[in-house]
Formats: structure tokens, C-alpha cells, sequence
């Protein structure tokens, strides 16, 4: 008998310390993360307008060009925090701009023609044009000049950070030949047209005409990629939604009912959660939708000062729900307040990409479409995992609880990052 009874215990032990490693593996991803890197991925700013056409020789573009990279971002690649101990002084800056300039110089060019490296007029000669604050914190800024051939098509090469983000974007916004140019671009991609030579020119080069990114169509696709990768790599916006989802007990399929068993009433409760989980998810969609749209238009604002930590209470208060529930606060209402909180975290990288105005609708539809995936695709992924283990009579005490544990312990690190 002894055997017997030792061998189901030995299996408790193994098992439990598995999902004490998982969680605990789980929890230090997060913390790892840290406060930045927990809710915005690792994005870049390119401006550029056209001053006007000088008439010469050749019709020339005269261009002005503002690119603005974050301190965080480009010590990966040039040692700006010196010392290295966790904070940039300006003499520091100071010291590494130069390293900087020079690697602008050789990872963000402008390319006239259809081909062939950049013309002396059209080559951008990066300078220092100070720091600026974003949501996500402390930009380095250069600014350049080129006179580029108005005939001919425009393309921007670009890859920074190539070997060692290959999620790292390049959000490109301006005017030019007269039309809003909104686009990204990707080191691995490694370059994107911003201005299309024309069709007469393209037949007389006998090259084809290349697709300029200034389109309505492009900016949605555009930035339905960047809203894909935005809440994809949003740690904090998948953790609520984890808190949110990992109550409900959803299956994909029931075993064969027993005889005698009350097989309509387990199916009546597993519609009843799916639904649960439809109206949630709706709720959560809602809400920052309303937000996003509202912030982006302008017609509401809110600092990330207290957004960011409001969006880790969010996650506590959720998880804390899963240990302790109020009978009386349902969790659709909930998603749908709380979305409203992290919609304002959507918008701040909509506003600070600086869309053109005739541009901003579709970028915004885009953008919203993107999240939007990547949510159902974050929702799904966690449905299908479940089914190894939502059917374990301790999913309730190991995944739910201990889960929800995990995720308060995620919030508090993140809470008190964001406001120290």
C-alpha cells in the first residue's frame, strides 16, 4: 500500500513545484521588463518636410529632417551611460553625441532615385538638436537638411538597431511634393519609399514605378502593424487581460457525458462562460476605443504621469478580484472602465507619431484594428494553453490563485517603478 500512496504524493510534488517555477519564472520576465519596456516597445520618430522646389539645372526638393532616437535604445549601441550606473547625465550625452551623429550618419540616409547610393545633395549630415520627453522618456534629437532631385522617387534607408531589436520601428511622418506622408519602417525591412518618381520619369529610366507611402490604404496597414506589435508587446495590457480571463474555465470540447450525468447543465455553464468571456473582451474593446479616439482627436487629454501607473493598478485590482470577489462589481463593467485607462496609454504613441491630419483617421483605424487582433490572437493563445490544465480540480488554487498572486506582485513592481 505504501507504494501506492507514495506515488500520487511524489506526483503533487513534482507538479506543484512546476507551476511554483513557472509562476515564479513568470514573475521575474516581468520585473526584468521593467517600467518602460513593459507597456511600449521600442519605437523611433522621423519627420520630414518639404521647404519648397528650387528651380535649377534640375528641379530640387529642399528637405528638413528631424529624427529623434531614445537614450534607452541607442546605449545599446553606444555606451552613453558611461559608468554605468543606471543614470544618464547630461555630460555623459554630451561626450557620446558625437558616436551618436556618426551612427545616424551611417543608419538613416535618404536615397534619391531608383537605385544607387544617395546623392551629395540629398546625403543627410546629422547635427545635435538637444533632447526632448516623450511618454516613454528621453529622446536624442538631430536635425539635417538634403536637396534632393524633385523628379525622381525618395526612398529612406534605415537600420538602426538591426542586429539587436528586430521589433524596433522607425514611425515616419511629414509632407512632401505636396501630399501627408505617414509610414513605418523596420531595420529588417530596411527601407520605404517615401515619394514615388512619376510615371513618365520611371519609362524613360525604364525602371517601375515604386509605391509611394502617403497612401490612405498604406497608412492603415501601415499602422494596423504598429497596433499589432503595440499591444502584442504591451506586457502590462496582455497581463490585464490575463487577470481578466483566467477566472473563466473555458473548454473547447466536452467528454462524453456518463449516464445519469447532468450533462445539459455543464453545457448550459460553459455557454454561459464563453459568453461571459465575449462580453468581457467587447467591454475591454469598447472602452479604449473610446478613449484612443476621443485622446487622438484632442478632445480629452491625460498625461502618462498618471496613466502608466494607473494602468498597472488595473492589473492589481483585477487579479485582486480573482482572490477576494465583490458580488456586485461585474467584470464586463470593469473591463469596460478599466479599458477606458488603457486606452489613454493607446493614444500616446498615435499623438506623439505626429500623424498629418488627412492621414490620422486611417491611421487611427489602423492602429485600432491592430490591437485589436493582437488581442483576439492574445485571448486565443491563452484559451488553447489552458486546455492542458483548466479541467485539473487545482486550476482553481494553483492557476487562478497563484496566477492572480503573480499578477498583483507584477502591478506592485510596476506601480511603484512608474512613480519613483
Amino acid at each position: 500500500i505504501q507504494p501506492m500512496i507514495a506515488q500520487p504524493l511524489l506526483h503533487r510534488q513534482r507538479t506543484g513545484l512546476a507551476v511554483f517555477i513557472g509562476w515564479a519564472a513568470a514573475l521575474l520576465l516581468g520585473v526584468a521588463c521593467g517600467p518602460a519596456s513593459a507597456h511600449k516597445g521600442s519605437d523611433a520618430y522621423f519627420d520630414i518636410q518639404q521647404a519648397n522646389t528650387v528651380a535649377g539645372t534640375a528641379a530640387t526638393r529642399e528637405l528638413n529632417v528631424i529624427l529623434a532616437v531614445t537614450i534607452r535604445d541607442l546605449d545599446v549601441l553606444v555606451p552613453i551611460d558611461a559608468n554605468a550606473d543606471g543614470r544618464v547625465t547630461w555630460g555623459e550625452i554630451k561626450a557620446a553625441m558625437p558616436q551618436v551623429l556618426a551612427l545616424f550618419d551611417d543608419a538613416v540616409q535618404l536615397e534619391s532615385g531608383a537605385a544607387g547610393p544617395a546623392q551629395d545633395g540629398c546625403r543627410l549630415q546629422w547635427k545635435d538638436a538637444g533632447l526632448e520627453n516623450r511618454g516613454d522618456g528621453v529622446y536624442i534629437r538631430a536635425q539635417a537638411q538634403a536637396r534632393c532631385a524633385a523628379d525622381a522617387s525618395l526612398r529612406l534607408r534605415y537600420s538602426l538597431l538591426r542586429e539587436q531589436d528586430a521589433t524596433h520601428r522607425l514611425l515616419v511622418a511629414g509632407r512632401l511634393d505636396g501630399n501627408d506622408l505617414l509610414s513605418t519602417v523596420s531595420p529588417v525591412e530596411g527601407s520605404v519609399v517615401l515619394s514615388a518618381a512619376g510615371a513618365a520619369q520611371a519609362r524613360a529610366a525604364k525602371t517601375p514605378t515604386e509605391r509611394a507611402s502617403s497612401s490612405r490604404w498604406s497608412a492603415l496597414f501601415d499602422y494596423f502593424s504598429v497596433g499589432l506589435h503595440h499591444l502584442l508587446q504591451g506586457y502590462d495590457h496582455l497581463a490585464f487581460l490575463l487577470a481578466l480571463v483566467l477566472p473563466l474555465q473555458l473548454t473547447l470540447w466536452t467528454r462524453a457525458p456518463l449516464a445519469g450525468s447532468a450533462a445539459p447543465a455543464t453545457a448550459s455553464a460553459s455557454r454561459k462562460t464563453w459568453i461571459t468571456l465575449l462580453r468581457t473582451v467587447t467591454a475591454f474593446t469598447v472602452g479604449h476605443s473610446v478613449t484612443l479616439i476621443l485622446a487622438t482627436f484632442g478632445l480629452t487629454e491625460a498625461s502618462s504621469v498618471w496613466v502608466e501607473p494607473a494602468i498597472a493598478l488595473t492589473i492589481g485590482f483585477t487579479a485582486l478580484l480573482n482572490l477576494r470577489p465583490v458580488l456586485w462589481i461585474r467584470i464586463d463593467a470593469l473591463a469596460l472602465v478599466f479599458g477606458m485607462v488603457h486606452g489613454f496609454g493607446f493614444a500616446g504613441l498615435l499623438k506623439e507619431a505626429a500623424a498629418p491630419d488627412g492621414l490620422l483617421p486611417w491611421a487611427l483605424a489602423g492602429f485600432n484594428l491592430g490591437i485589436e487582433a493582437g488581442q483576439l490572437i492574445a485571448v486565443t493563445g491563452w484559451v488553447i494553453v489552458s486546455q492542458l490544465v483548466v479541467s485539473k480540480p487545482w486550476y482553481p488554487r494553483i492557476v487562478v490563485s497563484g496566477g492572480s498572486v503573480v499578477l498583483m506582485l507584477l502591478a506592485a513592481w510596476w506601480f511603484w517603478q512608474r512613480v519613483a
